[in-house]
């Protein structure tokens, strides 16, 4: 138990950096939907069927 404390630093901050992955993952993810209901919308709009 000498090294606790680094292990439990090291723990935390991967654990951050997962997080942060998700969340900037998420922000891609929200920006392509987004994109792809304004395409759909354009192709709609100029070919209605």
């Amino acid at each position: 138990m000498q090294h606790l404390e680094y292990m439990t630093a090291a723990y935390i901050i991967i654990w951050v950096a997962i997080l942060l992955y998700f969340l900037s993952l998420s922000k891609c993810e929200k920006a392509i939907w987004e994109e792809l209901r304004e395409l759909r919308a354009t192709i709609t709009k100029d070919n209605p069927s």
